[in-house]
């Protein structure tokens, strides 16, 4: 199923969701277990919850330096950092050395719920982001607009 309703075309279906979608930045090393399937939880210190139901294109940092594919937002829960790591530790794919730095100095963050990762045959380099779609990559995360459509079009099917 591709989220298209009968007779919608991926225009369409983009221009629908272009309220919907987000850019963000996430290191190589996580993209690709997100795109595996093996990180299901993405952690962050601030998430807007209005992201819920949203297309998430995930920008890998260098050294892959590409759009490399995407996800569905299933929910957004900022709770306290132990709660996260009680509830979510094990599919954010993190060790808990490496949790309790990412999120020192900070007593609640965001897990963010990913589900139907799309890895893009053709992935969209830094230099086409900037080119083509007029934007750069961003330090944490974009909402997408109407402007961006083709963009978040990319590999829909």
């Amino acid at each position: 199923m591709n989220g298209m309703a009968s007779g919608e075309t991926q225009r369409a279906v983009a221009a629908r969701d272009a309220e919907k979608a987000l850019l963000v930045s996430i290191h190589s090393h996580y993209a690709r277990l997100i795109l595996s399937g093996e990180k299901r939880v993405e952690l962050r210190r601030r998430f807007d919850s209005e992201a819920a139901g949203s297309r998430m294109l995930i920008y890998a940092t260098s050294p892959t330096a590409a759009v490399v594919g995407h996800v569905v937002i299933d929910n957004v829960e900022c709770l306290s950092t132990d709660e996260i790591w009680r509830l979510y530790g094990k599919d954010a794919a993190i060790s808990a050395e490496d949790f309790r730095s990412y999120f020192a100095g900070v007593e609640d963050g965001c897990a963010v719920l990913l589900s139907n990762p799309k890895t893009y045959k053709e992935p969209v380099p830094l230099q086409d982001l900037r080119s083509t779609h007029g934007l750069t990559a961003p330090q944490s995360y974009i909402f997408l607009r109407d402007a961006h459509r083709e963009l978040i079009a990319h590999e829909q099917d």
